[in-house]
């Protein structure tokens, strides 16, 4: 249970980060040396708390502000394993004047002393086509 309490805190803790950018409610949570990876995206992996803090502030920075609108829902509760979480999501993106762009995923959760000590998040291939599409088509758009 006590996985779950973590990520629970942490995703409440995530989204209000977003909201009014205080992303230090996210060090309670993380091991100092946790570890960040997007399978299969072009971002390189982040090692360590404060690093990856500061990935999570610019990309959201650099990607979900561009947008009008972000909505991140759970498609069913988190599953658990021994030390690990797995949660699949969507999250739709609002720009006005095009199409949504709606992007599916699953996060894993690797936690060690109540901790989370590795995420891991990786869009499904119908995703990852998705985005490249949407983006060749009104990337553009996008706000500064």
């Amino acid at each position: 249970m006590a996985m779950i309490d973590t990520f629970e805190g942490f995703a409440t803790a995530f989204e209000a980060a977003v909201d009014d950018d205080n992303w230090s409610r996210l060090e309670k949570y993380l091991a100092e040396d946790a570890t960040y990876l997007n399978v299969g995206g072009p971002d390189p992996k982040c090692e360590g708390r404060d690093v990856i803090i500061a990935f999570l502030k610019a990309d959201v920075s650099n990607t979900d502000r561009r947008f009008d609108t972000r909505h991140l829902v759970a498609l069913g509760p988190p599953t658990t394993a021994e030390k690990r979480l797995f949660r699949q999501w969507r999250c739709t993106y609002t720009l006005a004047g095009v199409p949504d762009l709606v992007l599916e995923g699953e996060a894993r959760y690797l936690f060690e002393d109540d901790l989370i000590k590795g995420i891991e998040e990786e869009l499904t291939p119908a995703s990852m086509q998705t985005l490249d599409d949407w983006m060749r088509l009104y990337g553009d758009r996008l706000h500064a």
